[in-house]
């Protein structure tokens, strides 16, 4: 970017950021059930009182939002990985600078590379 702060990727940290998201939100949803027996059993202990069943209620939707949120934890580390795996090709497909087809970069790009990192400028 012309006259820009720029910005720099690191393909293996964004593989590993990825990797992370995806391996705890995979440990959620085990989690989140494991919160529900002794919320259910409080519940029970509860008959007839509206607590008791406004403690399930509450319990069930902590759960959902819980494992809703894992999901979008896993999403997002598959899009983290997705996004380093995509630098990688793009930079191997590349060879050098980018260039606008048929003429030269109007934006004066400069691409810096070395062993991990890619940094635009």
């Amino acid at each position: 970017m012309a006259g820009g702060a720029g910005f720099t990727v690191r393909p293996d940290e964004l593989s590993a950021a990825g990797t992370n998201a995806q391996t705890v939100a995979g440990k959620v949803p085990e989690e989140t059930a494991r919160l529900a027996a002794p919320s259910d059993r409080a519940a029970a202990a509860l008959p007839g009182w509206q607590s008791g069943a406004a403690l399930h209620d509450c319990s069930a939707a902590w759960k959902t939002l819980l494992d809703g949120l894992a999901e979008d934890m896993k999403t997002a580390g598959g899009n983290l990985l997705a996004t380093a795996h995509n630098y990688r090709n793009s930079d191997r497909s590349m060879g050098g600078t980018p260039v606008a087809a048929g003429g030269s970069d109007p934006f004066n790009t400069r691409v810096r590379q070395s062993p991990g990192v890619h940094a635009i400028d």
